[in-house]
């Protein structure tokens, strides 16, 4: 497989004004001097927790809708760039296959592909990433609500708290950092990983504020819901929104994430 993971100009002049942001989120979230309790006791500055996120390679190409998945948090990064460390995770995919990657990548692809492809017809996540590798073109975003790593190796539940913290010291009130990331992505379609369930509504509110959301509906398989979606006001352009189960949950690839969203954007309503 070749070690393809390069950005083009465009994409490095956007880089730069994620990291030109980091830098000032991180200055705001260290006026608050307590040490931070995200597991690993060498890590205690937002320096050493935060974990820089963004977008991969391709993921503005005129030819894609620009996708951005919003997790909860990252594991076991703190200080690192999740960027540098997703390519080194996909250089041994086979290794470290797990259900908050796999997601992302049958989802990417049946966008890509604009629904076309049944789900028991599309490539496997190992082939969807050969195809990523060899074009060079991943073709999404994918970020954090909360920038701190939670770097506990023996607790792989979210860490309230520490999302909590990170959301505090942030006083997104005064400068909104996490809107100001999605300005510079840009994206057509947000999917996002059930974060209202766990995060505080006020916090919620701050980073998707509701007023931004128009009439939601919801998808149902076997009379459960398993996405809820709707229209979101971006920066003055309407865009889609989609809330699916956590990316990391042992729910059904097809019916919980690639037919809900296939129906979404491109009107494929599949059995």
């Amino acid at each position: 497989m070749p070690n393809k993971f390069e950005y083009s100009d465009f994409e490095k002049q956007k880089n730069k004004e994620l990291e030109s942001l980091f830098s000032d989120w991180i200055k705001q979230l260290s006026k608050n001097k307590e040490p931070i309790d995200n597991g690993n006791k060498d890590k205690t500055t937002p320096k050493d927790c935060f974990a820089k996120d963004g977008f991969f390679p391709g993921y503005f190409d005129d030819n894609n809708l620009k996708v951005c998945f919003i997790g909860r948090e990252t594991r076991l990064i703190g200080g690192y760039d999740f960027r540098d460390t997703t390519k080194e995770f996909f250089d041994d995919y086979n290794k470290n296959n797990n259900n908050w990657w796999r997601h992302l990548l049958y989802i990417s692809y049946g966008i890509k592909t604009k629904g076309e492809k049944k789900f028991e017809d599309i490539p496997d996540g190992l082939g969807i990433l050969n195809e990523m590798y060899y074009s060079n073109k991943y073709g999404f975003a994918a970020i954090n609500i909360s920038k701190y790593s939670n770097d506990d190796e023996n607790n792989w539940q979210t860490n309230v708290n520490l999302v909590h913290r990170f959301l505090k010291d942030s006083e997104l009130k005064k400068t909104n950092f996490f809107q100001k990331e999605l300005e510079i992505l840009d994206p057509d379609v947000i999917i996002t990983a059930n974060l209202w369930d766990i995060i505080e509504k006020d916090y919620m509110n701050l980073c998707l504020p509701e007023s931004n959301f128009q009439e939601t509906k919801n998808i149902i398989h076997d009379g459960e819901s398993v996405a809820e979606y709707g229209k979101y006001n971006l920066n003055g352009k309407m865009i889609d929104f989609i809330d699916l189960y956590h990316f990391s949950a042992k729910k059904s690839d097809k019916y919980c994430y690639y037919n809900p969203v296939m129906k979404v954007l491109f009107n494929k309503n599949r059995k």
